[in-house]
């Protein structure tokens, strides 16, 4: 048995893996993200940065960081946005695994040996993703591990991390990430072309990356156009959300209900009574002394 695990570790590191990260003033986070490519268990072949028209100081310091990383390689560009940044990394990166990461996230030392060893025990695995937690203010909270997806559960919501190990020949074949999606959910987008080819996502149940909720990030930019996206996401896989309507409407009804069920437990909690009872109060005697305030 314990040969049979160094022949199985030996094939692993045979299986060459790029990284690619776009960049955009992220002078701060650049070198964490790297490092914790370079410190993976499994060796990285190659980091392909691209620099997407920083105006601070991300580009002069990753020509410096590529004495220390001998693996990494920087593209410079003007600003075109994520995606183009991402698809231009995927066509000059040569493993045949590409993990994705952005400059202010990272991952644990051990996602991409664990990821592909993941993705030998199912052929159908066309991506790996892992538990996350979200790093706010410095604090790690909200430890979360996905469940899997289905391509009606995607089509409802995403349901998928943004940063993950996929197969090239997979993100080559859909087409890589959609340009036309530059406000956001380029990668939500990009899983449901995924699954509609059959490739399922896999899973490591463990917290191996480190998402950093900054103020300003492209989700939270997301977030502020999240109908037009959504929308933008519907019309251009209408009929697919033909085909899983009643999936979708079933979990839409079953979320409305949970969420009705939710308010009238805060109705019904003594907390809510008793506070309800004090504002009452404090209402009725704010409006005798507007009152007298008003007669005298």
């Amino acid at each position: 048995m314990f040969f049979g695990a160094i022949f199985y570790l030996v094939i692993l590191y045979f299986m060459t893996v790029s990284a690619i990260i776009p960049c955009f003033n992220a002078e701060t986070t650049i070198e964490r993200a790297i490092l914790s490519v370079v410190s993976q268990t499994i060796p990285v072949s190659e980091i392909i940065v691209v620099n997407d028209g920083s105006t601070d100081a991300s580009g002069r310091l990753l020509e410096d960081l590529k004495s220390n990383y001998p693996q990494l390689k920087v593209i410079h560009q003007e600003n075109k946005g994520v995606s183009y940044s991402r698809n231009i990394a995927i066509q000059e990166a040569l493993g045949d695994y590409i993990l994705t990461l952005d400059a202010d996230d990272y991952f644990d030392h051990s996602f991409v040996e664990k990821a592909l060893i993941k993705f030998s025990q199912d052929l159908t695995y066309g991506a790996i993703m892992c538990g996350y937690v979200r790093i706010v203010k410095e604090k790690k909270i909200k430890p979360y591990i996905p469940p899997m997806v289905s391509l009606a559960s995607c089509l409802l919501n995403n349901g998928v991390i943004a940063c993950l190990l996929f197969k090239k020949e997979v993100l080559l074949k859909v087409g890589a990430y959609d340009t036309a999606m530059a406000k956001g959910y380029e990668d939500w987008d990009l899983n449901i072309r995924i699954l509609k080819l059959g490739y399922n996502f896999g899973v490591v149940e463990e917290v191996l990356f480190n998402y950093s909720d900054i103020k300003g990030s492209r989700t939270s930019i997301a977030t502020k156009n999240d109908l037009e996206l959504k929308l933008q996401i519907y019309d251009k896989y209408k009929d697919d959300y033909t085909d899983n309507a009643r999936y979708i409407f079933k979990e839409l009804v079953q979320q409305n209900n949970n969420l009705k069920q939710e308010k009238q437990n805060v109705l019904d909690s003594t907390s809510f009574k008793i506070g309800h009872r004090i504002i009452s109060s404090l209402s009725f005697v704010l409006k005798i002394v507007k009152f007298k305030l008003h007669n005298e």
